[in-house]
């Protein structure tokens, strides 16, 4: 039975995260949606340049502002555990000055060297995004240590809204300021650059109430200098900083340089095949700008569900405890399948009417598009299932595993994309075959291991057929239907978005039918106790 310390901790981790979770949701639908209009007034030419900048200023965000934020927030929370206010101060200090110092060198590198980046990158008028967008890196440095240090204090909240204003303000700017251009005709890349300004107002946004979120921190908590006590050093600190955020900023810093060197490696590859830079350069923004951002949206969506689930399963290892962690685990997989399986096939069977109705007017941008998101369908839940296991694997101490399998998968993507973009036939069609070489390659390298080292059994086939089924049977059926209601009454915009609330509805039904679904997985949710005995009462769920 566990204690109500135990009880306690959880209850105020799933508080944080269901805190963080709409703050997330709220991010990433905004920026999958903003590029609708943000294409229009730019043109698919233009949002080639936005691309190339923003996987550039990804790449550098990564190496400054990934793992440290994670190292900071677990210091201040040591810290705070053993009442060390002034350690907590110090921490913090030694942590902004590092934050800062790598975000200004970020910053420099790219106003310095947008011109040779943008040549290198085979899109010369790439060159006024990147410095548009260059003082973002100097913002997310300090967004970065103020979100670790109010993590770190289990202060959730002005995390969740400093991402909400940041995401509204890259709306609310980045179309305005692409607006202005336009009415001061200005050419396609000045436009683009105009547009990914947006981003660097939208982080400024949020670094003002972060900002403002220390000063009330620092006037709260006037905390005199402890008397007893050792105190950690300066340079203890930031050995500690970067002992903790290395893996983890190498591990994400593999994917987004992969990231950058396809925008290089795409659109040269086509241009070699006999394309003219400004076709490859349309081909490879309606699959960076289009299928791209569906393709992720569900796997950045069950991060929050990973991260609350995952402690859980290092608390049971920890403690020896198998029956708890084998619980724990199976949960997770088996809601990271009812999340991307589905969403998977829904996306394979419907890319067309999808982005037809998303992107509306971009017709040609839509039919390059629609075929590349089917074949990266295919890819979601593989990435959904690294996610989980590379947590896993953390949570027991083997943090070099996800990194390895990183940069194998990196490996096999890249040479993947070298030999099928400049082959006949095949073209930009091997950008999202090379991505699904990539994550079966990762996830076979984490799965190998973690079934190694796991102590006690997991069911995936069990727990990843179950939902297959139901998925397949309820989108096939609603598949079936779409093309029968679409001849007769032809394609209204109402249609694809009342086929896919039935395919939701249907295959719930079909997931519990299943047993896709157990009591555990939804027990914890709000009103989930409730919920449970509702399903119960129509036998739909079993213990």
């Amino acid at each position: 039975m566990q204690s109500d310390g135990q009880n306690s901790h959880k209850k105020t981790f799933m508080g944080g995260v269901l805190v963080l979770m709409p703050a997330a949701l709220f991010a990433k639908v905004i920026g999958l949606f903003y590029k609708i209009p943000l294409i229009a007034i730019v043109g698919v030419e233009g949002m080639a340049y936005f691309l190339a900048a923003y996987h550039i200023y990804s790449l550098l965000f990564v190496l400054s502002a990934t793992g440290l934020p994670t190292a900071l927030s677990l210091q201040v929370s040591r810290c705070v555990a053993q009442g060390r206010a002034f350690a907590v101060r110090r921490v913090f200090g030694v942590a902004l000055a590092l934050f800062l110092s790598l975000g200004l060198v970020g910053t420099l590198a790219l106003v310095v060297g947008a011109d040779a980046l943008a040549a290198r990158l085979s899109m010369g008028d790439a060159a006024a995004s990147i410095v548009a967008i260059a003082p973002a890196l100097l913002l997310a440095a300090f967004i970065g240590a103020a979100r670790g240090f109010t993590q770190g204090k289990q202060h959730m909240l002005p995390t969740a809204v400093s991402e909400v204003l940041e995401a509204a303000g890259k709306l609310g700017f980045g179309l305005a300021f692409a607006l202005l251009a336009k009415s001061r005709a200005l050419s396609v890349p000045q436009v683009a650059a105009y547009a990914i300004f947006g981003i660097t107002a939208g982080m400024a946004l949020s670094a003002l109430w972060l900002g403002a979120t220390l000063v009330y921190f620092a006037l709260r908590e006037r905390t005199p200098r402890e008397v007893h006590g050792v105190f950690p050093t300066r340079r203890g600190i930031f050995c500690e900083l970067c002992r903790i955020a290395l893996p983890i900023t190498v591990s994400a810093s593999v994917m987004s340089l992969v990231s950058l060197l396809d925008t290089a490696l795409i659109s040269g590859r086509l241009q070699a095949a006999g394309f003219a830079p400004s076709v490859a350069n349309a081909m490879y923004s309606s699959y960076g700008n289009l299928a791209i951002p569906l393709y992720n949206l569900v796997p950045s969506l069950l991060s929050p569900l990973t991260l609350a689930l995952m402690p859980l399963l290092g608390a049971c290892c920890a403690k020896g405890d198998r029956t708890g962690g084998e619980a724990a685990f199976g949960s997770a997989l088996r809601l990271t399948a009812l999340f991307s399986i589905p969403a998977a096939m829904g996306l394979a069977v419907f890319s067309h009417p999808i982005l037809s109705l998303i992107y509306v007017g971009q017709d040609a941008a839509v039919s390059v598009a629609a075929p590349l998101l089917s074949i990266l369908a295919l890819s979601v839940p593989s990435a959904a299932l690294i996610t989980l296991a590379g947590a896993a694997l953390q949570a027991m101490g083997h943090t070099l595993v996800p990194v390895l399998a990183m940069g194998a998968g990196a490996a096999v993507k890249l040479s993947v994309e070298v030999l099928l973009l400049a082959l006949p036939g095949v073209h930009i069609y091997g950008a999202p075959v090379s991505t699904l070489a990539c994550n079966a390659t990762v996830l076979v390298i984490e799965a190998v291991v973690l079934l190694r080292v796991l102590p006690f059994r997991i069911h995936a086939v069990r727990d990843l057929a179950r939902p297959f089924l139901a998925a397949l049977c309820s989108v096939g059926a609603v598949a079936m239907l779409y093309l029968l209601l679409a001849r007769r009454c032809g394609q209204p915009r109402w249609l694809m978005p009342a086929v896919l609330l039935l395919a939701v509805v249907l295959f719930a039904l079909l997931a519990l039918c299943f047993r896709a679904v157990e009591e555990s997985d939804l027990v914890n949710l709000p009103q989930g106790e409730r919920l449970c005995a509702i399903l119960k009462k129509c036998k739909l769920l079993k213990r």
